[in-house]
């Protein structure tokens, strides 16, 4: 999959920008500020219809505009397509998705016409960081590759809003009875969620430890992960939460939340058998987390038959030479775009482009 070119309209701090990289090692330039994480936001955005970054889509639109548009034209093994996404100031104004001209009903439909891999510094967050962080990173790469996961994760998240919404009544009402017919709906939305993240999990599991030595230079440290679910059943996880929901219920009802379901499941990761977290150093953990991108590329590329767009946010300068390259060779037929504020962070990489940006010009 190649990116051939990226077009910009009022998006952060870009009026208007035509970017045409090519298919190997692209270098974007410049000091802090200029508008090179926004260039890999706007692919990241066309990937998945939202950002990395922010969870409130109106941050992308430049300063006094009123909309802000995104189109990549892609290159994939079937054919060409585009991908647009049009976000607009106002609230009553919804987010347009566009693929191949048309406008799509559902941000699902675009998925799979644009696959990215983004590495950012706050990647350590994925290991060292807080259990919705872990959550958010299994979504993400399960959203990229089945739009069917998508729409599961959607309707739970929905029913779960609901659920908690009503616990609030309750707790003023009484009338807990209203809850049955969420506790049976948030059951059985939650059990596409947890097979496909546990099966997720495994197949990440499998191929961390690899990845993990390569980058280390070692080749007896087993990188390991576990699904941390508190629904153990693996054939009918919706029979058990919808027992643990009813045994909950007062409590819940206490605290006007929703204590079971995959929306509080983890993923644990063990380095040598012991808890990362507990002992790691922060060259451990780096590894760690290079080896979870890693293995990201490797699950794309084995589902969508080709390797996604490798995006690289100023992550280079955070590592030791000797990771520095070991991360470089995986950059070879790949499409790989990166950010760095100084040439000395690429020792290695050989770019087939150099591009300087400042105050949202690239050139």
């Amino acid at each position: 999959m190649y990116l051939l070119k990226l077009r910009l309209h009022n998006f952060r701090n870009y009026r208007q920008l035509s970017f045409t990289p090519p298919k190997g090692v692209t270098v974007l330039m410049g000091e802090n500020g200029a508008g090179k994480t926004n260039l890999l936001e706007a692919i990241h955005l066309c990937c998945l219809g939202k950002s990395h970054r922010t969870n409130n889509d109106r941050d992308m639109i430049c300063v006094e505009s009123e909309t802000c548009a995104v189109h990549a034209t892609v290159e994939r093994e079937l054919g060409i397509n585009e991908v647009g996404v049009r976000i607009y100031q106002k609230q009553a104004q919804k987010k347009l998705i566009y693929v191949n001209g048309k406008i799509v009903p559902r941000i699902g439909e675009m998925i799979g016409y644009v696959s990215c891999v983004m590495f950012s510094p706050e990647d350590l967050d994925i290991v060292k960081g807080s259990p919705q962080g872990r959550r958010k990173y299994l979504d993400m790469l399960l959203s990229k590759c089945d739009r069917s996961y998508f729409y599961a994760l959607q309707r739970y998240q929905q029913a779960l809003k609901q659920r908690n919404a009503l616990l609030k009544v309750v707790a003023k009402s009484g009338n807990a009875k209203q809850l049955d017919v969420w506790d049976e709906q948030l059951s059985q939305y939650s059990k596409p969620v947890i097979i496909k993240r546990r099966n997720a999990v495994e197949a990440l599991s499998q191929l961390a430890t690899k990845h993990y030595n390569n980058i280390s230079g070692k080749n007896d440290e087993e990188f390991t992960l576990e699904y941390n679910c508190r629904i153990n059943e693996t054939d009918s996880p919706e029979e058990k939460l919808f027992e643990l929901l009813k045994q909950s219920r007062e409590d819940d009802i206490r605290r006007q939340s929703t204590t079971y379901g995959p929306h509080r499941d983890d993923m644990d990761m063990y380095l040598c058998g012991i808890d990362i977290k507990a002992f790691a150093s922060q060259g451990q953990i780096r590894t760690a987390t290079l080896a979870l991108r890693l293995s990201e590329i490797d699950i794309l590329s084995s589902i969508q038959g080709e390797k996604p767009i490798l995006l690289l946010d100023d992550v280079l300068s955070e590592l030791d030479e000797f990771r520095r390259v070991r991360l470089i060779q995986y950059m070879k037929d790949i499409q790989t775009i990166i950010t760095c504020t100084d040439m000395e962070d690429l020792r290695g990489a050989k770019p087939e482009c150099v591009l300087r940006v400042k105050n949202g010009i690239v050139g």
